[in-house]
């Protein structure tokens, strides 16, 4: 099996995960805001914890199209263009804040995890995707080390954010 189809398998499992736990967690708390055990005095938390967790699940849902469609070689049209004055809509995240929510996804860690927490995830994945473990094929090498420079772009911006 090529590296190439490992790292979509293994992507696409991840994807999937991470659905299953957001729809799990978005179940959850839609149960607690709705008056369900535990929820006399937390509704008001549940259900904005809720909406954060459909909103990563709608995110996730998103991406794991994207791979699907990248898998299959198809191209999704691109939303249209917003009006010049037309607001952002809530919810979604925009310019460095987008980057950063990037970030702790390639580096498969929980959002707001402490510096030490992403050190030791983009070390793990550094040992599985470094290109010099990837050189029976040119293609392979190729998209090992397209896959370790993300990881150490991601790295370097949490880095950054996190010394402070």
């Amino acid at each position: 099996m090529s590296i190439g189809r490992r790292l979509i398998d293994m992507a696409r499992s991840e994807l999937n995960s991470l659905l299953d736990v957001a729809a799990k967690h978005a179940g959850d708390d839609d149960d607690d805001a709705r008056g369900g055990a535990g929820a006399a005095e937390e509704a008001p938390a549940a259900s904005r914890v809720g909406g954060r967790w459909r909103d990563e699940a709608e995110w996730m849902r998103r991406a794991r199209q994207e791979v699907e469609d990248a898998i299959h070689g198809r191209r999704t049209p691109e939303p249209p263009p917003r009006a010049g004055g037309a607001p952002r809509p809530r919810g979604t995240l925009s310019g460095e804040a987008l980057r950063v929510h990037k970030a702790y996804a390639a580096l498969e860690v929980p959002q707001g995890s402490d510096f030490e927490t992403v050190r030791r995830s983009y070390r793990a994945l550094m040992r599985k995707y470094h290109p010099d473990h990837h050189t029976q094929s040119a293609e392979k090498q190729r998209a090992a080390n397209d896959v370790a420079q993300g990881l150490t772009d991601a790295y370097k911006l949490l880095e950054k954010r996190l010394r402070k």
